[in-house]
């Protein structure tokens, strides 16, 4: 074999080893080194030790912004538990016009014989055709019947305020209802007993009147926008 043929295979097997993937190494580019005052003149503001006051590892801290005053206001006043006052003028309504009742029967009780016989005269002068008896018993049935009702009446009247307490609207219809016949009945019987009016100094004038303006506050009253608020939430 001669010298030009060994040559051609020692360099191919060179190169095979040489690109043999198990024998290559890949190269980096060497990092050039820093020198000594590359901190101090390097423009890089990374570059610059900790130390420097310019920079801070923390971000600086900033005043917090005031809080702003915040007002909640309800669209709708809540409604008290409290009894309005509308009820408590009712109850001192009723009160009164019982207090005018017990006025009247006192004086019709204890001036009882001028009264039959102030009303026997009028009756009489009224109706010639009647009896002495008819017109005592017609007397009778006025004075027991005005009593006797008038009795009734606050009852129930009590009954419309204990209800009204107990927040049932019942008990303002109840008292609407027993107001108005209470008026009726006061008017009537001021009618019917004009001629003993000047009997007790006048009470049985006056006092019939008033009686009526205090069933009227009574029986108002309760019709109130308040109590309807009080009345609703209790249901």
């Amino acid at each position: 074999m001669s010298q030009l043929e060994v040559e051609p295979r020692a360099l191919k097997l060179v190169e095979m080893v040489n690109y043999s993937p198990r024998k290559f190494v890949p190269t980096f580019p060497e990092k050039p080194e820093k020198c000594a005052t590359s901190l101090e003149s390097a423009p890089d503001r990374y570059d610059r030790p900790v130390t420097d006051p310019d920079i801070s590892l923390t971000p600086p801290s900033r005043p917090a912004p005031p809080r702003p005053e915040v007002v909640i206001r309800p669209l709708h006043t809540a409604p008290s538990d409290q009894t309005p006052r509308a009820v408590l003028v009712s109850a001192a309504a009723w009160t009164g016009s019982f207090v005018v009742l017990a006025g009247i029967a006192g004086v019709i009780v204890s001036s009882l014989t001028d009264v039959r016989a102030t009303l026997e005269a009028s009756t009489a002068q009224d109706n010639p055709g009647y009896s002495p008896t008819d017109i005592a018993d017609a007397v009778t049935v006025v004075l027991a019947g005005s009593g006797g009702g008038a009795l009734v009446l606050a009852l129930l009247a009590l009954l419309s305020l204990q209800l009204l307490r107990a927040r049932k609207n019942a008990g303002r219809v109840l008292t609407a209802i027993v107001g108005v016949v209470s008026i009726a009945a006061g008017l009537g019987f001021m009618s019917l007993t004009s001629a003993a009016d000047g009997i007790g100094g006048g009470v049985l004038k006056w006092a019939p009147l008033l009686y009526c303006a205090l069933v009227a506050v009574a029986a108002i009253a309760p019709f109130a926008p308040s109590v309807s608020t009080w009345l609703r939430v209790r249901r």
